[in-house]
């Protein structure tokens, strides 16, 4: 008995295995049937050209920018502001001991008023030596016919002449005493307005509207003419100070716009127009010093390192679209379309990078289609829809 149901257990095992076995396995792995249809647009690669970009270092500058002296040797009394501060045109940002000025200010203001009066009163007495003379000369006049007709004594013509003579010199003394006072009248004049200017240049002004950028002294600190005080840049916007060398200069024109990244601010990319080009090559280095201008940004800083990419000429390069590249671990590529219209990734070697686009070196021939902008769930050997 026990042996009859081995040999059916036996018997319906074989049958089980053999009949698991009926469908023949073929030696390697079996190819992947992929299926459905993705509709994108395609493109044909051909050469075109771009621009030739010369990458250059530079450092930002505020348009306006400007350190702020004492005029006056003088103790600071009071500064209004600190760095950061944002102040508008005509703003009070330092006040200096004026006491001293203050002082001959008043002394000025006192010889001017003197040297005025002085010469009021050789203006009067130039008046009064000029009507004298008239009577003098009058009176001479008058002598001299009364001589001639022998009516009076020469004692007499020779008084009237005397007399005419001497109201002939106080009238010349009196001018010019008139002249002397009015030098004097200017030169107090000239002392009075030097010294309001003094006084003016106690108080530091903001020049332009702008934010200060540093504070170099403190309320107590003596200041000396030529000493500065305060650092101050304007609104108006900014540049980048940077060279290139000489064999670029004749690719590039005042107004050209060049590409502009600012490492500091997290790569910050955006555009600035060249606006100045030196008229004369440095003689050491055989360099051009240009300007690119662009308009204020709050992320950007005077001093900050840019990197500028300037156009220098144009390149011919068979290049795609950035939409158009696949990036699948450590390989770079694209779908083309074969010809039964379906897609096939195919391997790629990238170049230069351009505004939208990268060259690309190999895996890529002119007239070949590829997807522009391939939808995410694209596989190799999916049909493709082109889309108009």
């Amino acid at each position: 008995m026990l042996q009859r149901t081995a040999l059916t257990s036996i018997f319906i095992l074989l049958v089980i295995v053999f009949s698991g076995c009926g469908g023949e396995i073929e030696p390697g792995t079996s190819k992947e049937k992929m299926s459905g249809v993705i509709k994108a647009q395609v493109s044909e690669a051909r050469i075109e050209k771009q621009p030739l970009l010369y990458e250059a270092m530079g450092t930002v500058h505020a348009v306006k920018e400007s350190t702020l002296s004492s005029k006056l040797m003088a103790a600071v009394k009071a500064i209004s502001v600190k760095e950061g501060d944002f102040v508008k045109k005509g703003d009070i940002l330092v006040l200096l001991d004026n006491s001293q000025v203050g002082a001959q200010l008043q002394q000025a203001e006192e010889a001017s008023a003197e040297a005025v009066r002085a010469h009021a009163a050789a203006i009067a007495g130039a008046d009064s030596a000029r009507a004298a003379a008239r009577l003098a000369d009058a009176t001479y006049r008058r002598y001299l016919s009364l001589f001639k007709e022998e009516s009076a004594s020469r004692q007499e013509f020779e008084e009237a002449e005397a007399r005419n003579s001497q109201a002939e010199a106080a009238l010349l003394q009196a001018e010019a005493m008139v002249q002397a006072a009015s030098h004097r009248v200017k030169q107090a004049e000239a002392a009075l307005s030097s010294a309001k200017s003094f006084n003016k240049d106690s108080t530091i002004y903001a020049p332009y509207n702008g934010f200060i950028t540093a504070k170099m002294m403190e309320p107590g600190d003596l200041a000396s003419p030529g000493m500065p005080v305060i650092g101050i840049e304007g609104t108006e916007g900014s540049y980048i100070e940077l060279v290139i060398p000489e064999n670029l200069i004749n690719n590039t024109g005042i107004g050209e716009k060049a590409g502009i990244t600012i490492p500091a601010s997290n790569d910050l990319s955006f555009e600035g127009k060249i606006t100045t080009i030196a008229p004369a090559a440095d003689p050491k280095t055989r360099s051009f010093m240009i300007k690119i201008s662009f308009t204020v940004n709050e992320n950007i800083h005077s001093g900050m390192y840019a990197r500028v990419q300037i156009p220098s000429g144009e390149i011919s390069v068979l290049s795609v679209p950035s939409s158009a590249l696949i990036h699948q671990g450590q390989l770079t590529g694209i779908f083309m379309i074969d010809g039964e219209k379906k897609a096939r990734f195919r391997v790629v070697r990238t170049g230069k990078s351009f505004d939208k686009s990268i060259e690309i070196l190999s895996g890529l021939k002119p007239g070949d289609r590829y997807l522009l902008n391939p939808p995410p769930n694209t596989s190799d050997g999916m049909s493709v829809e082109a889309l108009s």
